[in-house]
């Protein structure tokens, strides 16, 4: 077994673990949820990541194996990664739509409670509050109960569902990239990336699965924590393929996978809560910013050689 190989087992392990005690931990001790600022910190670092590795290091990487494989300067990379990009995008808004990261939690019946009151104050005089209030409150102990749990039990559990699917598929395609690098140094800096935004991904799937049966939690927990190892597996097995198309194939495909998570889906959900702006904003360029000049001097280094 080469070195090279042996990074990525121990990857593999490592991204297992760490995905799974921080779901399992989430849907067991909910409190942790609390900790909003360093998730926030840590997804916006891991988009900063993602950017620079699909952009500098697998778009790159798939473009050289393009040429290699057609005897040709043509610029297929590119296109394949547009192709990898709309990909993702058809699974989050068309295949999946509705779905969402967020870990925000908010109770319908809370809102309706609110809402309620709100239009109430509005639209009556001041000397009838009190019988609209008591009315309200007599109309919410009877029907309550029997209907509004059931109906919120099964959107979440389907919200769930629908988030691990999505989740499943562009880890595996997170995974297959890091399976097929070549380069120890994109290797390593991939999958801190993979491994730093499963955490609050982890995270947000056990808390949009709390009124599921345990089952149920756990079944789909586990499968999110396996889809970026066995994503590995494969691209392992396709690194040793004699076909540099296939190869390049799959590393255009994560670029734009990448640049999608990136771009598209953690910072515009981030950033769409203002608060901490500053802080997400100091995540991202922790993520990018050491990094990017990590890869000129490596490159300059490898040129000189």
């Amino acid at each position: 077994m080469s070195f090279l190989v042996e990074i990525k087992v121990i990857f593999i392990f490592a991204i297992l673990l760490g995905t799974a005690l921080s779901g399992y931990f989430i849907i067991f001790f909910e409190k942790l949820k609390e900790k909003r600022r360093f998730l926030d910190f840590g997804n916006c670092f891991a988009a900063g990541i993602f950017i620079l590795v699909g952009v500098v290091h697998l778009l790159h990487e798939s473009q050289e194996l393009f040429v290699e494989a057609l005897d040709e300067e043509l610029p297929i990379g590119y296109i394949v990664a547009i192709g990898g990009y709309s990909l993702i995008l058809f699974i989050e808004h068309v295949l999946f739509s509705g779905h969402d990261h967020s870990l925000d939690e908010v109770s319908p019946v809370v809102n309706a409670r609110s809402t309620d009151k709100i239009t109430n104050q509005g639209r009556t005089p001041l000397n009838n509050e009190i019988q609209s209030d008591s009315q309200n409150i007599e109309f919410e102990n009877v029907n309550i109960p029997a209907t509004s749990p059931q109906k919120e039990k099964k959107v979440d559990t389907k919200q769930g569902v629908i988030l691990t699917c999505a989740l499943v598929v562009h880890s595996i395609i997170e995974g297959i990239a890091a399976g097929i690098l070549t380069s120890e140094s994109s290797l390593i800096i991939l999958c801190v990336g993979i491994l730093i935004h499963n955490i609050p991904a982890a995270f947000s799937l056990g808390i949009k699965l709390k009124d599921s049966t345990r089952f149920s939690k756990c079944f789909l927990m586990g499968s999110f924590a396996l889809s970026s190892p066995v994503g590995i597996a494969i691209g392992i097995g396709l690194s040793h393929a004699e076909y540099p198309i296939i190869q390049a194939i799959f590393l255009s495909i994560s670029a734009g996978t990448f640049i999608y998570i990136g771009c598209s889906e953690i910072l515009p959900e981030q950033f769409h809560n203002k608060n901490d702006s500053g802080l997400k904003f100091a995540g991202f360029m922790a993520g990018f910013v050491p990094l990017a000049i990590l890869s000129v001097l490596i490159h300059e280094d490898h040129e000189e050689h």
